[in-house]
């Protein structure tokens, strides 16, 4: 299956991008796979990811939200023809021998649009699974510093953000943090942790993962301003 996004800006086509990797980023930073230069897009703003015979959207907390065919998403599975707004762009998302189902055909409500307000955008996040529990590792964290030294969290939802918003399930506070400053993502193959803003970088093992996002393992230590953790898996 042969799936691709044409990014475009007042419908004036800017570029084409295929999507031949697990996972394609989509922001305002430059060293985003799709970068999109415009103040409204979040420097880290949302991503698509491939699992299986799925492609799909993920909002990564973004400041304005992410739209597809119209209507709010925090995660949706991407059909042929779909449209995604971020900002002031579109990306037109293109898939060769996809064929849409129709909303009644769906396997479950995950893979329709959702709509949702930014209250219950949280807790639709720690509903949100992409498959099923027996498939996927339990992880959670361990706070080694802090407020919270000693206690654990485990991260069931499918993204879990880190930082000093209101939204975020894992507060840390601090000048230089970001409001969504990092999200754990849980999928089939593991967990992955991605840095997403504010100047306070987070750190895995010591090493900054501003630049790229970090598979975890099993004993990793992570670290944020001057909170101190580590991922444990569960089972």
């Amino acid at each position: 299956m042969s799936c691709k996004l044409i990014l475009k800006f007042k419908d004036i086509m800017i570029s084409e991008y295929d999507l031949n990797q697990e996972e394609t980023t989509v922001g305002r930073q430059d060293d985003n796979n799709i970068h999109v230069d415009n103040l409204a897009v979040s420097s880290r703003h949302a991503r698509i990811l491939k699992i299986g015979n799925k492609v799909i959207l993920e909002d990564l907390g973004s400041t304005n939200g992410t739209q597809v065919n119209g209507k709010d998403a925090v995660k949706s599975v991407l059909h042929h023809g779909d449209v995604i707004t971020v900002g002031k762009h579109t990306l037109t998302f293109l898939c060769e021998g996809e064929s849409t189902a129709p909303p009644e055909a769906e396997e479950s409500d995950m893979d329709k649009t959702m709509i949702i307000s930014p209250a219950a955008r949280e807790e639709m996040m720690a509903k949100a699974d992409l498959a099923p529990e027996a498939e996927m590792v339990l992880g959670g964290i361990q706070y080694l510093s802090g407020p919270l030294m000693g206690k654990s969290l485990e991260l069931k939802a499918s993204l879990t953000s880190m930082g000093k918003g209101n939204t975020c399930k894992i507060k840390v506070k601090g000048l230089l943090v970001g409001k969504q400053a990092a999200v754990f993502t849980r999928r089939p193959t593991g967990y992955h942790l991605t840095h997403l803003e504010g100047m306070s970088k987070t750190r895995v093992n010591g090493e900054s993962i501003a630049d790229h996002p970090r598979v975890l393992k099993d004993g990793d230590i992570i670290e944020l301003s001057d909170i101190k953790m580590q991922f444990i898996i569960k089972k």
